[in-house]
């Protein structure tokens, strides 16, 4: 058996382990910014090898090193850590137990991946199959969803000493067993923007005194919707999404 066959078993190995740790991961969800006790449980799951870790700041994430000389360079694999603030429905029994939080973009199999990878290839190298010295990290990264956790990491070192760096997503629109690949981007780019509208408040019985800022922001939201494809070649994959909408305080005043 090659070499390539010795790894892949050593990670085949993992796979009730795994799916035990993915399960785990998605009945305890924790949205941007507050992934600490993943990153507790995930550290909890190598305080026995001989990795060197690092948590990220404020404790949430991890920077997971195999042994190696100091300045070596390394091949970095990343998981997102980070839950979405959505209801999960499902019945299944491990399903969320964080009411209005649960891992819907994937990041608990993102976890549970990188995770196998670092136990399989440590495996791998203790058993002196590999044909070469590899030395490698594991970034369990916080925050992705609010596009905050990657500069967090990368602040704390998380990139020094790393020449390649690879990451996956989730999709369940592939067949099982098939990845896809494609130059330049493949998923969408996470930003944010904030308008202010402001107006002149009034009685809601007397709209024609009153500058309404709901009506302009619900016209703002329309146009910027119909705007796009008018503004954007067909070939061009864009996304705005307006995901919140702020304003007033009473059924029958008109805000400011």
């Amino acid at each position: 058996m090659g070499w390539s066959a010795n790894l892949n078993a050593a990670i085949d190995a993992l796979g009730p382990r795994l799916r035990e740790v993915r399960r785990e991961i998605h009945m305890n969800p924790e949205p941007s910014g507050e992934e600490l006790r993943t990153t507790r449980y995930l550290e909890g799951l190598l305080a026995d090898k001989a990795f060197t870790i690092r948590q990220g700041p404020g404790g949430r994430g991890l920077i997971v090193d195999s042994p190696a000389p100091a300045g070596t360079p390394r091949v970095a694999l990343r998981a997102d850590i980070d839950a979405l603030r959505l209801h999960d429905a499902k019945t299944v029994d491990y399903h969320s137990r964080v009411p209005g939080v649960m891992h819907a973009c994937g990041h608990d199999a993102h976890t549970a991946c990188a995770l196998g990878a670092l136990l399989g290839l440590d495996a791998f190298l203790q058993s002196g199959a590999a044909p070469w010295p590899v030395a490698f990290r594991v970034i369990f990264q916080p925050a992705e969803e609010t596009a905050e956790g990657a500069l967090e990491m990368v602040a704390a070192g998380a990139l020094e000493d790393v020449y390649a760096i690879f990451a996956l997503h989730a999709d369940p629109s592939r067949d099982l067993g098939r990845i896809g690949v494609r130059e330049g981007p493949l998923t969408a780019n996470c930003d944010e923007f904030a308008v202010t509208i402001r107006g002149r408040g009034g009685h809601a019985a007397r709209p024609h005194e009153s500058v309404d800022p709901l009506a302009a922001a619900a016209h703002l939201i329309s146009s910027i919707y119909a705007f796009l494809p008018r503004s954007i070649g067909s070939q061009d994959p864009v996304v705005v999404t307006i995901g919140k909408i702020a304003g007033g305080y009473s059924s029958n005043v008109i805000p400011e």
